[in-house]
């Protein structure tokens, strides 16, 4: 699933479609097999030549916003991605579900394998805020100046303090766009080992680890992402912030500090990978 990192990166490629003026969103013949865009294609035919004013990031969500009143939130889900078609004959991904057509191009290209992406439309910006993972939604990570009292004061919660953090860091009413990828370098970063209980932590590793997050997230977009198999910007870059991970997907392979093999657990049915020696 692309994290936060991944959606900035995206994010940041679709500014060449803000401002231009729609001449039609389209939903594909495929995307008329799901429910949740059957037979809307009238919804959306009210935003044919209006221009798109500001595309928004809030943790995992893009909101694109309009010179209207309307919003439509999109989240990526496990696999989807957006492309931006530079050619009127240009080959389609698989699974395209949302076409975005403007009077000149590149146009835009929603594509979602696996299906779980939204792409919904709101009434209004204060409605998007009233949907559930958002209102409920924690730190943004990506906050230029990371919040670390706030930090503090969320991750002291009760619910927390018996769980443990490799766990912890993937709840987005804590800190909201974190994924298995950086909740993983996030704690080699703060050698904090993934099976402490959070209420052992110590002020001063609570403090380390938020500034660990922020680090990392922050690299993750300037690296523009981790690309493993199917994640591409927009304009059809792959992200390398793989090349810099310390610990994710490797497995049995040696750390670079100490040379002791990274080991692989599972938590809340999810991956986990550490170094057993630097991570206390």
């Amino acid at each position: 699933m692309p994290e936060g990192p991944e959606v900035e990166c995206v994010r940041i490629s679709l500014k060449s479609i803000v401002g231009k003026k729609i001449q039609g969103i389209h939903l594909t013949e495929l995307s008329q097999k799901y429910k949740k865009y059957k037979n809307k294609q009238t919804q959306f035919d009210q935003f044919s030549g209006h221009q798109i004013k500001k595309i928004e990031r809030i943790g995992k969500f893009l909101i694109f916003k309009f010179d209207k009143k309307e919003v439509i939130l999109n989240h990526l889900g496990m696999s989807g991605n957006w492309l931006l078609l530079k050619k009127k004959d240009q080959i389609l991904p698989s699974h395209p579900k949302v076409l975005i057509e403007f009077k000149t191009l590149p146009n835009a290209l929603f594509y979602d394998m696996r299906n779980f992406g939204q792409f919904k439309i709101y009434e209004d910006y204060n409605a998007v805020l009233q949907h559930k993972p958002i209102r409920k939604m924690g730190i943004d990570g990506l906050l230029v100046t990371f919040p670390i009292a706030e930090f503090l004061l969320r991750i002291d919660k009760k619910n927390y303090a018996n769980r443990e953090i490799g766990s912890v860091l993937l709840d987005q009413k804590l800190v909201a766009g974190i994924g298995n990828i950086y909740k993983s370098e996030s704690l080699a970063l703060a050698n904090i080992n993934p099976t402490r209980l959070v209420k052992t932590l110590t002020n001063k590793e609570r403090c380390k680890l938020g500034h660990a997050i922020s680090k990392t997230l922050h690299k993750a977009v300037e690296y523009m992402g981790s690309t493993f198999n199917s994640f591409r910007t927009p304009d059809g870059r792959e992200g390398s912030a793989q090349n810099w991970h310390q610990v994710y997907g490797k497995k049995d392979k040696k750390c670079n500090d100490c040379e002791t093999e990274i080991r692989r657990i599972v938590q809340d049915k999810r991956s986990t990978f550490y170094c057993p020696n630097c991570q206390l």
